[in-house]
């Protein structure tokens, strides 16, 4: 799914914590590296820091304040002058690191960026922590994902018109479950840490299972739940019980592409799939011909679609409309991310979608390639 950056959320990236003084960074890299830029990013609550130190003697630093402990990324910017960096493709793989900033002094030694050990505060503490717990299964999941990508560089499409990394999609699946029972023994053993609450902020950057989230929820401490991505988290889970499974669907009206209204009620008496998604958006042109399969299949059947689409232009909106051959109904207010509907069912991400039954009732979500179908099977046959 794609993930929305938008300034008015970027403070859903940093946690509450009591800021008295700032912090110190201190770096230690090879000498072959001077004259390169190191890059800190991070975001506060009210924007997108970037700031940038030049390596001298094979050491850099930076110096800020924060107040609140914040997820941080560091790279070593490449450059003409030096072909090694300049020409290596997987350079900005060896030389990007994540971490926890907080305000304390913290330290950066390594070889490159990417294998450096970052010590700094409490929170990085435990990144260290859960990242070690992790690093068979990462180094798996490396493996794997350049298995995945020489198979999509080296086999087309099968007879059954189904990609060929499937075959990859069992032993994914089982490392992702391997991963996932790590981190939630984290979560369950460190209610009080921030990486925990980031665990649960990433699981649900896009779409929310409500299950999840609540169990989630009840395992972090109060003070995390009472920071910024806490409350933000307690704002989706609010969200995610008014739009679940068995609630009834939130009423909406919104443009269709002749500019004409068109209400969500008046298609009761029907399955209707509400789906978003946007003319920029991969995943979402590329799910289009299964979604279109579908109707074709059911349209005679009582079944109805309605798209509506964060785009804010018209123009590649109805060409994308066009080109992906959607015949049902279209609907847009082109405020893009600030899409009425969007923002009145919480939709972070794109592509998502609804089915409600003849009632409006919210009977499935995020039905996702052959399950719309299956699910569509269940109903009409």
């Amino acid at each position: 799914m794609l993930k929305i950056l938008v300034t008015a959320v970027i403070g859903l990236a940093a946690f509450s914590v009591n800021a008295q003084t700032g912090f110190s960074i201190k770096g230690k890299i090879p000498a072959k590296y001077d004259g390169q830029k190191v890059m800190l990013e991070y975001r506060t609550e009210k924007q997108e820091v970037k700031d940038s130190a030049v390596v001298k003697n094979g050491s850099f630093s930076f110096k800020g304040k924060v107040n609140a402990v914040v997820k941080a990324y560091l790279n070593l910017k490449p450059t003409k002058e030096n072909k090694e960096t300049a020409n290596n493709d997987d350079f900005y793989s060896r030389n990007y690191q994540t971490f926890f900033l907080e305000n304390t002094n913290i330290s950066i030694v390594g070889n490159q960026i990417s294998n450096a050990t970052i010590k700094g505060g409490p929170a990085q503490s435990d990144y260290l922590l859960l990242k070690s717990q992790l690093k068979s299964l990462e180094a798996k999941q490396m493996v794997l994902n350049e298995q995945v990508m020489r198979s999509f560089r080296n086999k087309k499409a099968d007879s059954t018109g189904k990609d060929a990394p499937n075959e990859f999609a069992p032993q994914l699946e089982r490392l992702y479950s391997e991963i996932g029972k790590i981190q939630n023994a984290f979560i369950q053993q460190h209610p009080d840490s921030y990486v925990s609450l980031d665990l649960i902020n990433e699981r649900n950057d896009g779409a929310v299972e409500l299950e999840k989230l609540k169990r989630d929820l009840k395992r972090l401490s109060s003070r995390m739940k009472n920071t910024a991505i806490g409350k933000n988290l307690q704002v989706k889970l609010a969200m995610a019980e008014k739009t679940g499974i068995g609630q009834q669907a939130l009423d909406f009206t919104q443009n269709n592409t002749e500019g004409k209204p068109v209400t969500l009620s008046s298609l009761r008496g029907k399955y209707v799939l509400v789906d978003f998604w946007a003319s920029w958006c991969a995943p979402c042109r590329e799910e289009n011909p299964t979604v279109l399969k579908a109707y074709q299949k059911f349209k005679d059947k009582n079944f109805e679609i309605i798209s509506i689409s964060l785009d804010d232009k018209k123009e590649p909106w109805l060409k994308a409309i066009e080109a992906d051959g959607l015949p049902w109904i279209q609907l847009s207010d082109l405020k893009g991310w600030k899409n009425s509907v969007a923002r009145l069912y919480g939709v972070t991400s794109v592509p998502q979608n609804l089915l409600l039954d003849p009632n409006g009732k919210i009977v499935a979500k995020n039905l996702r390639g052959e399950e719309l179908q299956m699910e569509l099977d269940k109903i009409f046959n």
